[in-house]
């Protein structure tokens, strides 16, 4: 058992797992920095929504070495960006942007590392679109919208309500994808309209659109997940079990050797 734990050990804190880690780190970043687009030009989100694609990265960390090194890069992609880029959120932005990170990868890396389901990959990808519609509707309630209305608009959301120019710059985007089925936009009603017709349909979109640029190349790259041997692959939890039940089989011979000593 105490070779399987070293090899473990050393697996975890290897120099070809960190070299990995650190160039899907910096993939990661770059998309996230560079290359996005402004939900400016789609007329059915509110103009300060975004899309990026640095998620692909992440996921495909989270399958080819685990979900802990895909959680690392979603957390460093947000500090560089600080780092090199500052904020124009008041880091509301780039903090909902780590849980719900967090939120698609760790599940996705987990069931495609821990579990034996026959197509583990495909769940592991819907795992990724529930986790990041979730926390999408979580941080908005919770953390966005409070927070830009204090940020932005210098007023306590708990207690005057929502901000009249936050509710200005979605209620256009909210009747168009609503095809003017909502009337008005008030600070009664934005919540549920913001989460229903805002929230929901931009975050599904987003992770969709990712899982289905990430499929194909994970399908590409699965192959080399076993030959690369960063991850807790098949054949190492096999070797791992493998040693396991020699040393409980040893374990029971020195047992009975010694009952049978004292008889």
């Amino acid at each position: 058992m105490e070779k399987t734990s070293i090899k473990k050990h050393s697996n975890i804190f290897s120099v070809k797992r960190i070299v990995f880690d650190a160039v899907f780190a910096a993939i990661t970043t770059i998309f996230y920095i560079f290359f996005k687009i402004e939900c400016k030009f789609i007329p059915i989100f509110p103009n300060f929504l975004d899309l990026n694609f640095s998620m692909i990265a992440v996921i495909i960390c989270a399958f080819m070495i685990g979900p802990w090194d895909a959680a690392i890069c979603v957390i460093i992609r947000c500090l560089l960006k600080w780092l090199f880029v500052g904020t124009n959120t008041g880091y509301v932005g780039e903090i909902a942007d780590v849980l719900i990170g967090l939120a698609a990868c760790i599940p996705a890396g987990l069931i495609y590392h821990k579990t034996n389901l026959k197509h583990k990959g495909l769940f592991a990808l819907i795992s990724v679109v529930v986790g990041w519609v979730s926390m999408g509707i979580l941080s908005n309630l919770f953390i966005n919208i409070p927070w830009y209305s204090s940020f932005y608009f210098k007023t306590n959301y708990y207690k005057d309500g929502v901000p009249s120019q936050l509710i200005g710059m979605t209620s256009d985007a909210i009747k168009t994808i609503t095809f003017g089925n909502v009337k008005e936009i008030t600070q009664s009603n934005f919540m549920l309209f913001y989460i229903l017709f805002a929230v929901i349909p931009f975050n599904l979109i987003l992770s969709l659109i990712i899982v289905l640029l990430t499929a194909p190349i994970h399908n590409r790259l699965h192959i080399l997940y076993d030959v690369i041997k960063i991850g807790p692959s098949k054949n190492n939890v096999e070797e791992e079990s493998t040693v396991s039940t020699d040393d409980n089989n040893n374990e029971i011979k020195e047992e009975k050797e010694e009952s049978e000593i004292k008889e």
